[in-house]
């Protein structure tokens, strides 16, 4: 019997209107976009249904409205809702983690308002996509850049697609090297600063003064964390892996292959879009695919 995983999105899934239908057809949902509200010190509801895309993409908008609609979507799934195992991505690590027990919603939502703000308030540097090249030639070509600042590999998402992350003299570099290596193409990232690279020291120590006042408790399905890809049952262990995971790259690769490698076949997107089926599909065509969707049809 294959085992099901849920894995939660994070930044860059977000679409304007997400959430509408379910805060429509369930009181339920009604309920937690109200607490959402409450919790954030905005509304979630508003920005998430009626902002645009601009506005929608503002990491201090962005976060808790992503998180707040995982969790919508875990509630309506309710008792259908069965699975033996759980990761994130990025941001998505927190929504995992609320599926697993480890923390409730509302302390989740309330550290994820924090991330959000303090990630938006780091201006330094920026993040690329290097579209189609190699593991061996990121690593190379950020090797190559390392000794004259801060650049480091900051998600490795899928074969052919890794983000970099760092000062933008270096990011500029690294683009031209690249290309001169066959890639096809380097995308900046619309993001205020460096995620996942050490330039997100400072906030990385206010998020641990936040995350120390949330009770962690042991997850109650298999839990597979962001900074390891390792799957992690010690509560504290989880909220040092959460502190360091700003500074640290997302080890997605990792993280599906191990799952796969202990019979986790099918893995179900909770959350908005499908960013991390198109990432799975690389890292692994043979395992099974769904949106929350299929299973509330």
């Amino acid at each position: 019997m294959s085992r099901t995983a849920y894995v939660f999105p994070g930044q860059g899934s977000q679409y304007p209107g997400m959430g509408k239908d379910l805060y429509e057809k369930y009181p339920e949902v009604r309920e937690i976009y109200q607490k959402a509200r409450q919790i954030a010190g905005f509304d979630v509801a508003e920005i998430s249904f009626e902002a645009d895309k601009k506005t929608l993409a503002q990491t201090q908008y962005t976060q808790p409205c992503i998180f707040t609609h995982s969790y919508a979507v875990l509630t309506v799934l309710g008792s259908r809702a069965e699975y033996d195992g759980v990761a994130g991505h990025s941001l998505g690590e927190y929504s995992a983690l609320v599926a697993a027990g480890v923390f409730s919603f509302e302390d989740g939502l309330f550290a994820v308002t924090q991330r959000g703000k303090l990630m938006s308030e780091a201006k330094e540097g920026g993040m690329i996509a290097p579209l189609g090249a190699s593991l061996e030639d990121v690593q190379a070509v950020v090797d190559a850049l390392k000794s004259r600042g801060v650049i480091e590999v900051a998600n490795y998402n899928a074969p052919g697609q890794f983000i970099i992350s760092g000062q933008k003299n270096l990011l500029d570099e690294a683009a031209k090297m690249l290309k001169e290596r066959g890639a096809k193409k380097v995308v900046p990232l619309a993001v205020s600063g460096a995620f996942h690279s050490p330039l997100m020291q400072d906030a990385q120590k206010e998020m641990e003064k936040v995350l120390a006042k949330i009770d962690f408790r042991p997850p109650k399905v298999e839990f597979y964390a962001n900074v390891t890809g390792d799957r992690v049952d010690n509560p504290e262990q989880i909220r040092k892996n959460l502190v360091l995971q700003l500074t640290h790259p997302v080890r997605w690769i990792d993280i599906v292959e191990n799952m796969v490698g202990v019979g986790f076949g099918k893995f179900v997107e909770i959350g908005p879009g499908k960013v991390l089926q198109g990432l799975i599909k690389r890292i692994n065509p043979s395992v099974e695919l769904s949106t929350w969707e299929s299973l509330i049809d």
